[in-house]
C-alpha cells in the first residue's frame, strides 16, 4: 500500500474543503435545508402560553427503595417578578450584555451567530456549539425541555423561537426568561436568587454593581459557580461580567475596578432564612442524588429539578429519618461547640446508599460532611492490616501477635494506654485497638506493599505518600477519606468479601415514561477477600463490638454486629464503621476549629450506629452472620506460626480450617490463649476514653446554622503519626 500517495490525497482533500467556494456550497445547501425546517416547524407548532409561567411546576419525585415517593425537587424556590417592579434595571442589562447581546436585533434566533455555529459544527461533525438566544432558550428549557445538542434540537428551538417573537414582545419573552432561569440551590429566577444570595427583594431594595455581576454570571454554570460552594470560581466569574458590564457602559471603568476589589456578599444565612419553610428533610440525600445524576447520567442540576423525572433510590426513610435526627442530637454538642459529624449507611448487597447524614446543620449549599475527607484512625486496620493477614497469612481470630515493644526506622508505636500487653490474639489486637501489634503485623508480616494494595482493591483513594507503616497501621493519611468510601470498604466484610461499589440511584425515567441508560454503570462486585476471610474478619470485629472499644454499639435485639472504631491523632476526629447482615454504617465526628476535643470512636459515633440501626431494624427478623461453607478461617495455613515476634505466618495450623468453631472456643489444633482483663461489658474500655467529659448541666440550644469550613486532615505526624485508639 502507498502512504505516500494517500497521505497526498488526504492533504488536496483537506485543501479542497478549506476552500471558500466548498464552504460557501455546504452552507447553503445546509441553510437553505434549515430554513425549510424551520419553516415547517413554525407552521405546525402552536404557540406557547408564557403566561403560564407564573404558575406552571415540572416536579422531579425521588423514591426510596420501596418504590415510595419520599420528597421532590422542584421550583418551590421561584417568586415571579414583574420586571416594571425590579429596582435596578441594571439587572436586566447586564443579563442581556451577557447572555445575548443581540437579543434587540434578531427576531428570535441570531443567523450570524447561528452561522457561525453551523460552520464549528460542520467542521468538527459535531453539535456541540451554542448560539443559542434568550429566546431560543425559553424555547429549550421551557417549552421543548430537552438538553440533548442535535442539529433537530436546533431546528424546533428557531422555529419556536421565531413564533414566540410574532406573538410577545421583547419585554414579555425577557421577564419569562428571568423568571424561570436556574441560578444555583434548587432556585429558578432572579427574584429568589437575590434573596438567598443577598437577601434582598428585588422590587424594594437596589443591588450593587457587584452583586448583579453575580447574579448574571450564573446562568453558564449555576453549580459551577455556586458561591456556597466555589467562592473562588464564582468571584473570577462575577468580575468577566464586570468586565462586560463595563463594557456595555452599564458601569464606568473606575466602577469595574471598585466593585472587583469587594468580597462576594452572599451569605449562608440567608439561605437558611429564605428557605426555612421548605421541607428540608433529605436535603443531604438529595443533594447526592442530584450529584449522582450529573455524574453518571450527564443531567444537570437546572434539568433535574424542573424536569418531572422520576429518581428511584436506595433510601430507607426510616434510616435517613434516625440518621438526620441523631446528627442534631444537643446530647452530642454540648462541650464541643465546633463539633460536627457526617455519615453514610450502605445495603453491603447491591452498593445502594440506605442514608446520607451530611452534618448537624445541613442545606443545600452546605459542604456534605459524609463526603468530607478526614484521617479514619484505627478505622483503617481492618482494610490494611487484619483483613490482609487473615486472607494471605491465614490467620484467625486466635493467632496470637506480639504486642511487645516495638521500633521501627526509629519510629517507637505506642498504644494509647501507653502500655504492652505481651502475646495477645488477633481478636484482642482488634478490639482493644492495639497500635504496636497492628504496626508489627503490617511491617512484619503483611507487608507495607500488601496493605497499600488492599486499600486500593477496597476502593480507598491514598496518597502514594501513604505507602508507609504509620498511615497504613494506623490512619494518619495524607489526604483523609469520606466515610462513603470507608462504609464502602467494609461493605467486602459484610458481602463474602466483595466490595459494591455505593450508589444512590437505582434508575430514573424521564417526564414521558422512558427509562434513561447511565452513561457509566455501576462497577462490577470486586472480589477482595474469600468468603472465609470475610466471615473470619467478622468474627474479629463482632469481639470488638461485643468486648471492646464499640461496645456502645451493640443492639438489644441480640443481632450480630460487627466494627470498628478510631481516634486520631490529638483526638480531633472520632470515628466508628460497623455492620449487621443488612446494613454497613460508618459515622465520623471532627472538630471543625483543629483544636483537641478528647472525641473516641467508641462514644459518639458508635451511638448514632446504635440508634440508627435500631430504629432501621426495628420488627425486622433477628440475623446473625453466617459461616460459608468450607470453614471460617482464612485463605492458606498459618496463624501460629514462626514469624517471631508477630507470632504468625505462613505454616501452621489454624487457618483454612474446615472445621466450624464458635466464637468462644479456638478452632481444633489451637491451645486456646489467654484473654486479657475482659473491660465492663456496658462501657468501652477506659483506653478509647482518654478522658470524660465534664457533666452536662442542660442541653445546648440548638444554634443558627452557619458557614461550615472543610475539615482538614491532620498532618502525618512522624514523631507519633496519628495515634490514637
Amino acid at each position: 500500500m502507498n502512504w505516500r500517495k494517500i497521505r497526498s490525497f488526504g492533504r488536496l482533500f483537506y485543501r479542497a474543503m478549506m476552500t471558500k467556494k466548498w464552504w460557501l456550497i455546504v452552507l447553503s445547501t445546509s441553510t437553505l435545508i434549515i430554513v425549510g425546517a424551520v419553516a415547517t416547524v413554525m407552521m405546525t407548532t402552536s404557540v406557547y402560553d408564557l403566561d403560564s409561567l407564573k404558575n406552571m411546576r415540572f416536579a422531579t419525585s425521588i423514591y426510596d427503595h420501596n418504590d415510595k415517593l419520599v420528597t421532590t425537587l422542584g421550583d418551590t424556590r421561584r417568586d415571579y417578578v414583574d420586571l416594571d417592579k425590579v429596582k435596578s434595571q441594571e439587572l436586566i442589562e447586564a443579563y442581556v450584555a451577557v447572555e445575548d447581546e443581540r437579543y434587540y436585533k434578531h427576531n428570535g434566533a441570531d443567523l450570524k451567530g447561528f452561522g457561525r455555529a453551523l460552520a464549528v459544527d460542520l467542521l468538527t461533525m459535531s453539535p456541540a456549539e451554542g448560539a443559542s438566544t434568550i429566546t431560543m432558550q425559553v424555547s429549550r428549557n421551557v417549552i421543548l425541555n430537552e438538553n440533548e445538542k442535535t442539529i433537530l434540537r436546533k431546528v424546533n428551538e428557531i422555529a419556536i423561537a421565531y413564533n414566540l417573537e410574532r406573538k410577545y414582545t421583547k419585554k414579555e419573552i425577557l421577564e419569562a426568561y428571568l423568571n424561570y432561569i436556574y441560578l444555583g440551590n434548587e432556585v429558578r429566577g432572579i427574584q429568589m436568587a437575590s434573596k438567598i444570595y443577598f437577601d434582598k427583594d428585588l422590587t424594594k431594595e437596589k443591588l450593587e454593581p457587584h452583586e448583579i455581576a453575580l447574579l448574571a454570571g450564573l446562568p453558564k454554570a449555576p453549580e459551577g459557580y455556586n458561591p456556597y460552594i466555589f467562592p473562588e470560581k464564582a468571584q473570577h466569574r462575577r468580575n468577566v461580567v464586570l468586565n462586560k458590564m463595563a463594557e456595555k457602559n452599564i458601569i464606568t471603568e473606575e466602577e469595574c475596578e471598585k466593585y472587583k476589589k469587594k468580597k462576594l456578599g452572599v451569605n449562608k444565612k440567608y439561605l437558611a432564612k429564605h428557605t426555612r419553610n421548605r421541607d428540608n428533610k433529605f436535603q443531604a440525600y438529595k443533594d447526592y442524588v442530584l450529584d449522582e445524576a450529573a455524574n453518571r447520567y450527564g443531567l444537570e442540576s437546572k434539568d433535574l429539578v424542573n424536569g418531572g423525572y422520576r429518581i428511584y433510590t436506595g433510601m430507607n426513610k426510616k434510616a435517613q429519618l434516625s440518621l438526620e435526627k441523631s446528627l442534631r442530637e444537643d446530647s452530642f454538642y454540648q462541650n464541643h461547640k465546633d463539633l460536627d459529624a457526617g455519615s453514610t449507611m450502605i445495603n453491603p448487597k447491591t452498593g445502594e446508599i440506605a442514608a446520607i447524614g451530611g452534618g448537624r446543620h445541613y442545606l443545600r449549599g452546605y459542604r456534605n460532611q459524609a463526603l468530607a475527607k478526614v484521617q479514619p484512625g484505627s478505622s483503617i486496620k481492618p482494610i490494611t492490616v487484619y483483613g490482609p493477614a487473615v486472607e494471605e497469612k491465614g490467620y484467625n481470630e486466635y493467632t496470637p501477635v506480639s504486642d511487645a515493644p516495638y521500633t521501627i526506622n526509629g519510629w517507637s508505636p505506642k498504644n494509647l494506654d501507653h502500655s504492652f500487653h505481651g502475646s495477645v490474639p488477633l481478636k484482642v489486637v482488634a478490639g482493644k485497638s492495639l497500635n504496636v501489634s497492628t504496626v508489627r503485623l503490617l511491617n512484619e508480616v503483611v507487608g507495607v506493599k500488601t496493605g497499600y494494595e488492599y486499600a486500593k482493591k477496597s476502593g480507598l483513594k491514598l496518597d502514594k505518600k501513604d505507602r508507609a507503616p504509620a498511615p497504613l497501621a494506623l490512619g494518619g493519611l495524607t489526604r483523609g477519606v469520606s466515610t462513603l468510601e470507608m462504609a464502602q470498604a467494609y461493605t467486602a466484610f459484610a458481602n463474602g468479601g466483595k466490595v459494591t461499589e455505593a450508589h444512590a440511584i437505582t434508575k430514573i425515567v424521564d417526564v414521558d415514561g422512558n427509562t434513561l441508560e447511565p452513561k457509566k454503570k455501576v462497577k462490577k462486585k470486586q472480589k477482595v477477600y474469600s468468603p472465609q476471610t470475610a466471615y473470619t474478619m467478622s468474627r474479629i470485629l463482632k469481639y470488638a463490638v461485643e468486648q471492646g472499644t464499640g461496645q456502645n454499639a451493640r443492639l438489644a435485639d441480640g443481632r450480630d454486629v460487627a466494627g470498628k472504631t478510631g481516634t486520631t491523632q490529638n483526638s480531633r476526629e472520632s470515628w466508628f464503621v460497623g455492620y449487621t447482615s443488612e446494613y454497613v454504617m460508618a459515622t465520623m465526628f471532627f472538630n471543625q476549629n483543629g483544636s483537641q476535643v478528647k472525641l473516641s470512636g467508641g462514644e459518639f459515633p458508635a451511638k448514632v450506629f446504635h440508634k440508627v440501626m435500631t430504629d432501621t431494624l426495628k420488627g425486622t427478623d433477628v440475623s446473625y452472620f453466617k459461616a460459608p461453607s468450607g470453614g471460617g478461617g482464612g485463605s492458606s495455613g498459618g496463624g501460629g506460626g514462626n514469624s517471631g515476634n508477630s507470632g504468625g505466618g505462613n505454616s501452621g495450623g489454624g487457618g483454612g480450617t474446615t472445621i466450624p468453631h464458635t466464637p468462644d472456643s479456638p478452632p481444633a489444633g489451637q491451645p486456646p490463649q489467654h484473654t486479657p482483663h475482659q473491660p465492663d461489658q456496658n462501657r468501652p474500655p477506659k483506653e478509647e476514653r482518654p478522658d470524660k467529659p465534664d457533666k452536662p448541666e442542660q442541653p445546648a440550644p440548638d444554634p443558627e446554622p452557619q458557614p461550615q469550613p472543610p475539615p482538614q486532615p491532620d498532618p502525618p505526624n512522624p514523631e507519633n503519626p496519628g495515634e490514637g485508639d
